[in-house]
């Protein structure tokens, strides 16, 4: 029943889906304000930081916003592409649980706006499917993920992904491949073109790029370690799930389900490699997480399991908010 109703594209769904990270955020609204130390990201970066420091609500509201629309922006592309068989609002219910769970960074972190970028590269690779003609798209994604790295330096290994995205969607064409490459030169060019007219060292922006790779230290709770394991837990299940349905699958949808597979697994590289990447990358991860776990919820079996599957999710939420 839990699971019938959730996976319903309802009104009263999609609101509780929105009330739900409004409700776990709210709290933070009244934490004293605090000054988030600048760990010598990149420029963009800095000035989101600057941002949070001198306008801690305004900034803590606009992450709220952001992690919405992030939210917003995985039931969309889906509704488009259609790779989950079905129109659901779940995307958005398991973006949320896992984004907002560290109450750490309940504020405008540098590596939330960049998630939003690397969402869009989704949307802009993805529509490049069917194109038969040479496709700019790759040059727009490139570009995105340029800027997301000079927002949060990180996001910026993820144009390997993007590269792996070309062999699995598109057949081989040189020139897409270049695109992809000139985008990424694109943002940079003009950076260094900025550092040149203000007359600022270009070597700032190395000494940045350097600062990233310093470790970022958080302490975790033991609510938050409880909820991590068991989302790896689900991770295993959901993926042993979709492995045995990937045959039967179309097409379209088989591929795009890789291409979120090698995101993941480049994250997740760069959280455990990168020092500087932080948790801060599980803005990122959490897109093909959502997705996977929104596939099992919608193709499995109307249990009890299922539906107690489910609710853990949400008491694990409600226990480390109170813890």
């Amino acid at each position: 029943m839990l699971l019938k109703y959730f996976n319903s594209n309802r009104l009263s769904v999609v609101i509780l889906f929105v009330l739900l990270p409004i409700l776990f955020w709210i709290p933070s609204f009244g934490r004293e304000a605090i000054d988030v130390a600048d760990p010598g990201g990149m420029p963009i970066g800095s000035w989101i930081i600057a941002f949070n420091n001198n306008f801690r609500v305004l900034a803590s509201l606009i992450a709220l916003l952001l992690i919405i629309l992030n939210g917003y922006l995985l039931i969309q592309l889906n509704t488009v592409h259609i790779f989950i068989p079905y129109r659901t609002p779940l995307p958005l219910y398991f973006y949320c649980i896992l984004a907002i769970s560290f109450t750490q960074f309940h504020w405008l972190t540098p590596a939330l706006v960049a998630s939003t970028l690397i969402i869009l590269v989704f949307y802009r690779v993805f529509s490049a499917y069917k194109i038969d003609r040479i496709s700019i798209n790759f040059l727009d994604a490139g570009i995105l993920i340029a800027t997301a790295s000079l927002i949060y330096f990180p996001t910026l290994f993820l144009f390997i992904g993007l590269l792996i995205t070309l062999l699995l969607i598109r057949p081989f064409i040189w020139r897409e491949w270049v695109f992809s490459l000139i985008g990424l030169l694109i943002p940079y060019a003009f950076a260094f073109s900025a550092y040149y007219l203000l007359d600022i060292p270009a070597g700032d922006l190395f000494s940045r790029m350097s600062d990233s790779f310093e470790r970022q230290p958080i302490d975790f709770r033991l609510s938050q370690i409880v909820n991590w394991s068991y989302v790896l837990f689900f991770v295993i299940i959901s993926s042993y799930y979709i492995a045995k349905a990937i045959d039967s699958m179309k097409i379209h949808a088989r591929k795009f389900f890789l291409v979120f597979l090698a995101f993941f697994c480049f994250s997740l590289l760069l959280f455990f490699v990168i020092r500087g990447a932080g948790a801060g990358m599980l803005y990122i991860g959490a897109v093909p997480l959502a997705y996977l776990f929104t596939h099992y919820f919608v193709k499995c079996n109307r249990s009890w399991v299922n539906d107690f599957f489910f609710a853990v999710f949400i008491l694990l939420l409600v226990w480390q908010r109170i813890n």
